[in-house]
């Protein structure tokens, strides 16, 4: 049956083509056919993951005139919809996972770092310096004080002409001197701020070789005005003899790389136990820790001189006790709680974080750390997307986004920080490091810490 195309929309001829188009066999035939050829295409979006369906059953559904009887759902509609997994079914599977993943993964997080061989090109002043010379220098782990005062007192603000009873002496590569201030004795959350310790304890380390336990006012009194400081902190599963090494070597190497004076403090807080046994929770509970440490390095900050730019260096849990810092010094909250004291108001601020144990939309605008920005003039993301323990770093809650180091910065997240995506710079290391995440496999490749050197001498 052929029909003579009408020059006019109003014509009889088009109503009666209307009326009858479903009663022609042709017009059936090519129905039926785009009909099957729809749902093919939707079961096979949903096998694929595709996310057009809706728009497949819209113009499957559009495909008839209003007037004409809806044809009856193709089988394969019916099939696809079969395949579709239930909730209860998709949370035994997220569980199954967590589980089996958390037996696998457990002992390469928690492993101790491996005595590593030194790289090849390697500076020789280095070689020396890898260890202590006496292992009795290293201090014991502090002990918990029996009376502390119940909140922080106000830190005492330093004259830049103020001099102290010992001169102050910046260290070198052959003369270490650097200071480690713990918070392995205070208060570990914000239930007890009001019942537990307060206060850091203060170590320094002497170039003769020594570590002696100090103060905050003596760490004060011998910081030099005007002289870059950089702060490191660890991340979880760190024992304190463990940090008490890597100390060392990383400022030996750092030290190493530059004759401009450079002054260091490492921080350091409790996360190497009590263990669960069950990853995702000892992550979680190690994460929610270090955004509290935020409150306890920001303390130490307030005790140095306005004067001395500040860079933070922070590696897995770490990254979120610096990016915590300067969350609270940009006048943003942690948990609904914000730092009462001055961090200076015209000091510079620089981060450099490495294997980044956070998700990697935490920076946007709205989200947990969305004012670290602000008072931070550049940041750098050392980015290893084979980074082995970072892989399960999803699991460990519901919702949660890829790490940082894994992903990097997306493009959206790009859009959503907008001029502040200006301060960022991301520097892929996963050549040199691969599947690793201990922090002596970062500072022993030369050129991680050749990238991490300008930020950290404020070049």
């Amino acid at each position: 049956m052929t029909w003579d195309r009408p020059r006019s929309p109003h014509s009889p001829s088009i109503r009666h083509f209307e009326s009858r188009k479903y009663k022609s066999r042709d017009s059936g035939r090519n129905c039926r056919q785009s009909q099957a050829w729809l749902a093919c295409k939707m079961l096979w979006t949903d096998l694929m993951g595709v996310r057009s369906r809706p728009r497949c059953e819209r113009a499957l559904d559009h495909r008839f005139e209003p007037t004409a009887p809806r044809p009856k759902r193709f089988p394969v509609r019916a099939l696809s919809r079969q395949l579709e997994v239930s909730t209860p079914v998709r949370l035994f599977l997220f569980v199954l996972k967590v589980l089996l993943l958390s037996v696998v993964a457990a002992p390469v997080v928690a492993q101790e770092p491996p005595i590593l061989p030194t790289p090849v090109g390697q500076l020789a002043p280095i070689e020396a310096f890898d260890e202590f010379d006496d292992i009795d220098s290293i201090a014991p782990a502090p002990e918990i004080a029996t009376v502390d005062p119940p909140i922080l007192p106000q830190p005492e603000s330093l004259d830049s002409s103020g001099q102290s009873s010992t001169a102050p002496f910046v260290g070198d590569a052959t003369a270490p001197n650097y200071w480690i201030v713990s918070s392995r004795c205070s208060v570990q959350h914000v239930r007890e701020r009001c019942i537990g310790p307060w206060g850091l304890d203060v170590y320094h380390r002497t170039p003769d070789g020594q570590l002696s336990r100090s103060s905050l006012q003596a760490l004060q009194q011998q910081l030099v005005p005007g002289i870059p400081v950089c702060i490191f902190s660890h991340g979880s599963f760190v024992e304190w003899e463990s940090q008490c090494r890597e100390a060392h070597s990383l400022y030996v190497r750092l030290r190493a790389c530059s004759n401009a004076p450079l002054q260091m403090i490492f921080f350091t807080w409790p996360s190497d136990g009590p263990y669960t046994y069950v990853l995702p929770v000892d992550v979680v509970v190690r994460g929610k820790q270090a955004d509290f440490n935020g409150f306890h390095m920001s303390y130490l900050i307030s005790h140095v001189p306005e004067s001395c730019p500040v860079a933070l260096i922070g590696h897995s849990h770490g990254a979120r006790v610096v990016l915590s810092s300067m969350q609270l010094a940009a006048g943003g909250s942690i948990d609904g709680h914000v730092y009462p004291y001055s961090m200076g108001t015209n000091r510079r601020y620089r981060v450099v974080l490495a294997a980044g144990a956070l998700d990697h939309d935490w920076l946007n605008p709205g989200q947990r750390y969305d004012r670290a920005l602000l008072r931070v003039e550049c940041l750098l993301n050392l980015q290893n997307r084979h980074d082995l323990p970072l892989s399960v770093y999803p699991i460990h809650r519901p919702f949660a986004r890829r790490a940082i180091a894994r992903s990097g910065f997306t493009q959206r997240d790009v859009m959503k920080l907008g001029p502040s995506a200006a301060k960022i710079r991301e520097y892929d290391v996963t050549d040199v490091i691969g599947h690793r995440h201990l922090w002596p496999y970062y500072y022993q490749q030369p050129s991680v810490v050749g990238a991490i050197v300008p930020y950290v001498y404020f070049y």
